[in-house]
């Protein structure tokens, strides 16, 4: 009888799987990639042998004429791979009401500081944490804290020039995460984290180890995280560790104790959030003000080090438009005096040309995961076809940023290093939702002006007296990790800083 309840047990399993792999099939004859019982598409994700930008990149790859693909994800979840960049558009702010959520759960018991991040919530909790925020990105509240970045910059350059003769090879990633967190720490706190100095402190200690988790436990845990939320929950595993989240409330009462009696008085990034959150005269929770302010570092934080990294490796490997980014930052700092100005900095369109080419061919982030929340008709899949299909709530929409930014159709010799694609007249050629670095809509990067304005101040800082090339220790091809969730050099990015005047 035992045998008996085990056979059928078994079929029950694989008629299921049967049933679940054929989703697609059933709702329309959907074109897409077959799935394996229970890990779909994802089985090298899980395997940590691609990252799932190659796998969503394959698959767009794959169907060039697809409007969309029907894909599996772990346990057999359908989803879509959306190739036409209008049904992006429409995903994205058309039709914004039907996917106005991010493919990322969190248990705000678990998790109550990664909760306060307008990126997870949506619905009325997105628009008040959202609108809590937005103060503190303004274009004059950036304006505020330009000689803030500006000292840490000078900082960054000051530790180049001590100690590049003693040991000439710099890993870009760490020395601009270095950088990141002082200008955040600084700009946003009042705090010198003296990171650049001083790696093993507190405040770039927890950074790196909260942003850029490289162990195989953190990848466990993040695989855990993503496909099994309500798993992670009951077993009290949060994004956040026990330890970080201690620090984040440590250094955050501490800098609200002295703005609320009086010992420090800045006119800072924390200060606009507490009067924004200060507003009808509501008291200020502690897990609000530090679950904003852990959003405000990821927000500075790690995207910027990221695309300063790899703009010192493209300027590194392509010295001819290194020499025109220093031509005009020559140029504009003669006109100056020899000062980095704000005004100095807000005219290096070509330095900023540079940036956006460097979004482009090494984004920060590889896809753009929103949520269905109402039935809603696609488009058919191919333009010749009339057929529609309804997808159900809960069905993720994935936007492949990496395949789209590298696709030849709208960026020829995609691989090439060519910031000439963002000249205006370029820009205008191209769809407007050909570049999603920053996302789009309601939903685009907060932080953008913030990351951008600390970004090109640091690199036009070092440039202004050095000049960068790529060391003997740099491995070629340049390969990203295949386990982190963000964009990350496998083996660092390792450059040298050469005199020039």
């Amino acid at each position: 009888m035992i045998e008996l309840y085990v056979a059928l047990g078994v079929l029950a399993v694989c008629l299921y799987f049967k049933w679940s792999c054929s989703h697609w099939r059933r709702v329309g004859n959907v074109d897409g990639p077959s799935p394996l019982p229970l890990f779909g598409n994802t089985l090298e994700q899980v395997l940590g042998t691609k990252h799932f930008g190659e796998i969503f990149d394959e698959v767009y790859k794959s169907y060039p004429s697809a409007a969309w693909v029907g894909i599996y994800q772990m346990f057999n979840k359908p989803s879509i791979v959306v190739r036409d960049l209008e049904l992006v558009k429409d995903i994205l702010v058309g039709d914004f009401a039907s996917f106005n959520k991010n493919a990322f759960e969190v248990d705000e018991k678990v998790d109550p500081l990664i909760a306060m991040n307008p990126f997870v919530q949506d619905g009325e909790k997105w628009k008040e944490r959202r609108s809590a925020l937005i103060p503190l990105f303004s274009a004059s509240k950036i304006r505020t804290v330009f000689p803030i970045i500006k000292n840490v910059a000078e900082n960054l350059l000051q530790h180049v020039t001590d100690t590049r003769g003693a040991s000439p090879d710099f890993e870009a990633k760490e020395m601009c995460g270095r950088f990141t967190v002082d200008s955040v720490s600084s700009s946003a706190f009042g705090i010198d984290a003296e990171s650049i100095t001083n790696p093993d402190g507190e405040f770039a200690r927890n950074c790196f180890e909260f942003f850029n988790p490289n162990s195989t436990a953190s990848f466990v845990r993040s695989l855990l995280l993503n496909f099994c939320p309500k798993v992670a929950a009951a077993l009290n595993i949060g994004f956040v560790p026990g330890h970080v989240a201690r620090w984040i409330h440590g250094m955050v009462g501490e800098v609200f104790r002295q703005r609320q009696s009086g010992e420090v008085k800045r006119q800072d990034m924390f200060q606009a959030l507490y009067e924004s959150l200060s507003q009808n005269d509501q008291p200020v929770r502690g897990d609000e003000i530090a679950g904003h302010s852990l959003t405000f570092l990821s927000e500075g934080f790690e995207t910027s080090s990221t695309l300063m990294s790899y703009l010192l490796y493209e300027l590194a490997s392509n010295q001819d438009i290194q020499e025109r980014v220093l031509n005009e930052l020559d140029s504009l700092l003669k006109d100056s005096n020899g000062q980095l100005t704000d005004e100095v900095v807000q005219k290096l369109s070509y330095l900023e040309l540079t940036m956006y080419e460097t979004l482009r061919l090494h984004s920060p982030v590889f896809a753009l995961s929103k949520v269905c929340v109402k039935e809603y008709e696609l488009p058919p899949q191919y333009g010749t076809g009339n057929k529609r299909v309804r997808i159900a709530p809960g069905t993720v929409a994935i936007i492949p940023v990496y395949g789209i930014h590298l696709d030849p159709e709208i960026y020829p010799d995609p691989y090439k290093f060519n910031p000439d694609r963002f000249l205006e007249e370029n820009k205008k050629a191209r769809h407007r939702y050909a570049f999603l670095s920053f996302g789009e809509g309601p939903r685009i990067c907060l932080g953008m002006k913030f990351g951008l304005l600390q970004s090109k101040l640091g690199i036009a800082t070092l440039l202004s007296k050095y000049r960068v090339e790529l060391s003997p220790k740099q491995e070629l091809p340049l390969e990203f990790s295949k386990t982190c969730f963000l964009l990350a050099p496998k083996n660092g990015i390792w450059v040298r800083f050469v005199e020039r005047r």
